[in-house]
């Protein structure tokens, strides 16, 4: 089995659990297969590494852009890999880094033949986090190319036909933000936000999370209030998408959803040093959203 059909079986047991096809007891096979996704992925990737995938184009519509950091270095060639296997393929995958993280420029052996192929290195002065993954590339796409830039996250591993899915989202609406999964936003506390399950034209209520993919063309991304780092430390360093729907709110951009698409499976581990799960349970978004509201009422 080629490593690009894994994680489609991720978003088949995942549509089963929502459905609740077969009964409890295939619902339950259904969520315990989608958790073991992950690492299935990761040990094919460890003991039977394919072939590496063909350099990206450099006349494609969109790139890709990521953040890490350094306790997430020595898989994340893993997840560039699979990147790579995309249907429609990106024109580049940029990698943002904070400098102060690595001090002396050195990154792991295992990206060098992806820096061949398409990856790109873009470096940080400030630390800004979370944010780095969609700052770093606004400011080069806009200065540039002007591709849509769908950001991704660096302890995920996504279908091979996310970027074809956005696409075609975005074709219908050119203007939105476009969003493989969203939360409806309803009152202060980011807990009681359901995910929204079903396609959805542009809606200022849709918080697109980062963790599913997320296109922002380039009418969103060259506006200016999405750059004021010191805002950005004072109220929400550690909550991007809030700080993303904030500015959504101050363009008047709307977030568009398509067909159900499910949390793509996990890098083993990776949620040991992760931010999602401290952010919700102890209520750190919520503090966040208060601050971000303040600012603009």
């Amino acid at each position: 089995m080629r490593i690009e059909t894994i994680p489609r079986r991720h978003q088949t047991f995942k549509e089963v659990t929502r459905l609740g096809k077969g009964g409890p007891v295939a619902r339950l096979a259904a969520g315990a297969l989608a958790k073991l996704t992950g690492l299935r992925i990761f040990l094919r990737y460890k003991f039977f590494r394919p072939a590496l995938p063909d350099a990206l184009p450099e006349d494609g519509e969109h790139v890709l852009s990521m953040t890490s950091f350094p306790a997430r270095m020595r898989y994340l060639w893993m997840v560039v890999d699979l990147l790579m296997r995309q249907e429609t393929r990106p024109s580049a995958i940029y990698l943002c880094l904070f400098k102060g993280d690595f001090p002396d420029g050195k990154l792991p052996e295992s990206l060098d033949p992806y820096l061949e192929r398409g990856l790109r290195i873009l470096w940080a002065d400030t630390d800004l986090k979370p944010h780095l993954k969609y700052w770093m590339a606004f400011r080069e796409e806009a200065s540039g190319a002007r591709r849509n830039v769908i950001t991704v996250d660096d302890d995920a591993f996504y279908p091979v036909d996310m970027v074809s899915r956005l696409s075609r989202l975005h074709a219908d609406y050119p203007d939105a933000v476009c969003a493989d999964i969203a939360r409806r936003i309803a009152g202060p506390h980011y807990s009681d936000w359901a995910f929204e399950m079903a396609p959805h034209a542009p809606d200022m209520d849709l918080l697109a999370l980062g963790a599913g993919g997320v296109l922002y063309p380039y009418s969103f991304y060259k506006s200016e209030c999405l750059f004021d780092a010191e805002t950005i430390v004072k109220t929400s360093l550690k909550a991007d998408d809030l700080w993303l729907r904030r500015c959504e709110n101050l363009t008047g951009t709307g977030v568009a959803t398509g067909d159900f698409f499910a949390v793509p499976a996990e890098l083993p581990s990776s949620q040991s040093v992760s931010l999602s799960s401290s952010n919700v349970d102890l209520g750190k978004n919520d503090v966040a959203w208060e601050a971000l509201n303040r600012l603009d009422s």
